[in-house]
């Protein structure tokens, strides 16, 4: 490759390669912990397969008692906050807030990466070419993590990779088939309809395939619903072809599909759709599976099925393992096999660093798993916690000069303290409480405040109510650096919408007449004053309004012994709720 005058150099401690859930949460996990972040995306827009690019729905573990938190809960809460009526744009807009927000991110769009230099199993730098503005642009960093879905950089450093389907007798995997070979999932051209008041005509364009009836569409469920409306993501193709190397023509394939279903949908069979108006089909279709890389540990079936526990365990899983035919579409009837795991299972760091490649590490559908595995951990959610875990065992490798690796070895319960200061659930660990009492809390409501559990779990809500427009005094028993607040969201985000679809991550997949537009949890926290009491008695005070994090930090004076939460206020609930409410010397 030659070196042009148009090649922009850039240095980093951590550079993150792909914009979708899981890099934005490496990415602003490693800034927030420290490090210098190059965040390179290769389209115009941040969110992968949950962008208006494509628009698919984020899905996670099962049980609303293990709704993924994090970084990603910061998304969701902000998105129903700014964009109540679940329009993509305002989405979009959401996400490429939350990066350039961060100091320590320095973000290129439209900057696809294709060559990096390696030399004695490390990548030195990466370079990347930006459509827009006819540009190279290298970038030298310490750790490279590969969120792109495809792992861009296994063929490119050299790392070892898989594709394809493990034999069912390599991992003891019975759902495997029973010889290996190269079929993955495949990708899909999703649809987004609207409802309107009047009909609404639709001419399919020449190229699009005709579908006379059902069983043309080898038996597809193509109805549209309140309750469960499909977003079409059976209309899938390319399992049995290359979903690399072959993906233009897939997606080629794979138009002509979308708009000839619309097509039966409107003007072939009765489907009650007079109304209904095609608003959006995806250009850019939504992709499963590609290449995964090999680490320290390769996840597997039983593992998810088992609950395998891990020392290392850093973020958790509970899709199903919802393995799809490679024929997608052409297979007849449903087009995919769900097999439960344990809810949630564990997901080990040395699953997300190559074994080979000693500062590359991955978070996506890209891990170290097989294919039955990835059936599961390859959604959304999942690979947002993934990438948050990434971005801050990176961050910590940084801090100690030391490879992914190393924070296996000598640093994995920081990582996991850090991770579940940040909000993060890790299965069977609880974060350790700090110094605190609240005046005004009895013996069983200050127990709560400080049992480690900051989300409902069996059975119990573990909150403690304060009515609002009251106060909270914290009684400190000695002067410390950090307040720090673990907010209700509403787990069961039935203050959020009446409508069961919207309950799980709430972006739609059709817009109907009569939809409500979501409301904030009722009960999370949405302003207060925050106010400060010194051994001599001098008050010092901040305000917060329009609070919609999960979570607050505030650094508190050195001589603070002190704090009082005056006039608590919700977003439209009777109380104010928190998990936590307690402080932390300001080292930790």
């Amino acid at each position: 490759m030659k070196v042009k005058e148009s090649t922009k150099r850039h240095s980093a401690d951590v550079c993150v390669i792909g914009g979708g859930m899981s890099g934005l949460c490496a990415a602003i996990a490693a800034a927030r912990h420290g490090a210098k972040v190059v965040l390179m995306q290769d389209r115009p827009v941040l969110g992968g397969n949950a962008s208006s690019e494509i628009r698919m729905a984020i899905r996670g573990a099962a049980g609303k008692e293990n709704r993924e938190s994090g970084i990603i809960q910061e998304f969701e809460l902000e998105n129903i906050y700014r964009n109540p009526t679940m329009n993509y744009s305002i989405w979009d807009s959401v996400l490429y807030q939350s990066v350039i927000s961060e100091e320590n991110i320095e973000l290129l769009l439209n900057c696809s990466c294709l060559d990096c230099e390696t030399a004695n199993g490390v990548i030195s730098e990466v370079t990347g070419w930006q459509l827009n503005s006819y540009t190279f642009h290298t970038v030298k960093a310490k750790v490279f993590v590969d969120c792109s879905g495809d792992s861009i950089l296994a063929e490119l450093s050299g790392a070892l990779y898989r594709v394809g389907r493990e034999s069912r007798e390599e991992f003891d995997e019975y759902a495997a088939p029973e010889s290996a070979d190269k079929c993955t999932m495949g990708n899909t051209c999703l649809i987004q309809v609207r409802e309107t008041d009047h009909y609404c005509p639709f001419k399919a364009p020449d190229w699009a395939y005709v579908y006379p009836d059902d069983e043309s569409m080898y038996l597809k469920d193509h109805h549209i619903q309140r309750k469960s409306s499909t977003n079409f993501w059976w209309i899938e193709l390319g399992g049995e072809e290359d979903t690399l190397r072959d993906a233009q023509a897939i997606n080629e394939e794979l138009l002509k599909v979308a708009y000839g279903v619309w097509d039966h949908i409107k003007n072939r069979g009765d489907h009650g759709m007079d109304n209904w108006e095609l608003e959006w089909i995806g250009f850019l279709p939504g992709k499963r599976e590609s290449r995964r890389y090999v680490g320290e540990y390769i996840l597997t079936q039983r593992d998810l099925e088992e609950g395998t526990h891990f020392d290392d365990a850093v973020a958790f899983g509970g899709w199903t393992m919802d393995n799809h035919n490679p024929k997608g579409l052409r297979h007849i009837g449903y087009s995919s096999t769900h097999i439960k795991p344990k809810v949630p299972y564990e997901i080990p760091f040395r699953s997300l660093y190559s074994s080979n490649i000693h500062n590359l590490m991955f978070a996506g559908r890209n891990i170290s798993a097989t294919h039955m595995a990835m059936s599961s951990t390859r959604v959304m959610a999942t690979c947002a916690v993934m990438g948050q875990a990434a971005g801050t065992g990176a961050a910590l490798a940084i801090k100690y000069n030391c490879q992914p690796s190393g924070v296996t070895k000598l640093h994995i319960r920081e990582l996991q303290r850090e991770l579940l200061e940040d909000g993060c659930m890790i299965p069977g660990l609880k974060r350790n409480a700090l110094i605190t009492s609240c005046a005004e809390m009895s013996h069983d409501e200050n127990a709560i405040l400080t049992n480690g559990v900051e989300r409902p779990f069996d059975g119990c809500e573990n909150t403690i109510s304060i009515n609002d427009g009251s106060s909270l005094t914290l009684l400190l028993s000695r002067p410390a650096g950090i307040l720090r607040m673990a907010l209700d969201p509403d787990f069961s985000r039935n203050s959020i919408s009446l409508h069961s679809r919207y309950q799980k991550f709430a972006m739609r997949a059709h817009v109907f007449l009569d939809e409500e537009p979501l409301k904030m949890p009722k009960n999370l926290l949405r302003s207060v004053s925050i106010v400060e009491i010194s051994e001599k008695g001098i008050e010092s005070c901040i305000e917060i309004s329009e609070n919609r994090k999960p979570r607050i930090f505030h650094k508190l004076k050195a001589d603070t012994v002190k704090v009082v939460l005056r006039n608590l206020r919700s977003w439209g609930g009777e109380t104010v709720n928190f998990f936590a409410c307690d402080v932390s010397d300001a080292e930790e």
